[in-house]
């Protein structure tokens, strides 16, 4: 199965850019998955996600109903009426549907990983002192939620899971 993680965000809101670095660490984590950094979103994303089977997006969001660092899961069906994702929320769910319909080869499954942050407003290029004090401890949860996620997929995980925790110990 062909997988794309894509981490989301911009790095100039502060914890907004959490998904972008998560990606940015992980991108010799999976070795049987493609790994990227994005700052598109909506239609953007779409040349990105042509010829996979799957997607994983990793993005920030701010619920304010968990603590800052919690790793939610989301799946496509989720989101069966939009609600906004994040600052980047456009109804990719739609796009992609309108895209099958047009006979593109875009993905059958999306997840997204999204990490509860404080401040996606400020103009700053670091994140939140809670967030850069938790963010080893994100990349591995994540790192963890995404092997999960694929574990039937690929049999080489358990050695991608020994890497990355290596790599963050």
């Amino acid at each position: 199965m062909k997988v794309l993680i894509i981490g989301l965000g911009n790095d100039l809101l502060s914890d907004d850019g959490i998904g972008m670095y998560i990606a940015e660490q992980l991108t010799t984590t999976f070795n049987n998955c493609d790994v990227i950094a994005a700052a598109d979103s909506g239609f953007g994303l779409l040349d990105y996600v042509y010829g996979y089977e799957r997607v994983i997006i990793i993005d920030s969001i701010i619920t304010g109903k968990k603590p800052v660092g919690t790793i939610h899961h989301f799946s496509a069906v989720d989101f069966s009426t939009f609600l906004p994702f994040s600052i980047h929320s456009t109804d990719i769910i739609s796009i992609l549907d309108y895209s099958r319909q047009c006979g593109f080869s875009v993905p059958n499954r999306i997840d997204y990983i999204a990490v509860e942050i404080l401040d996606n407003q400020t103009f700053r290029e670091s994140f939140s002192e809670v967030i850069e004090r938790q963010k080893d401890q994100i990349i591995m949860n994540v790192g963890r939620q995404i092997r999960k996620m694929i574990a039937g997929a690929d049999s080489g995980v358990r050695a991608e899971q020994n890497a990355l925790e290596e790599a963050y110990q």
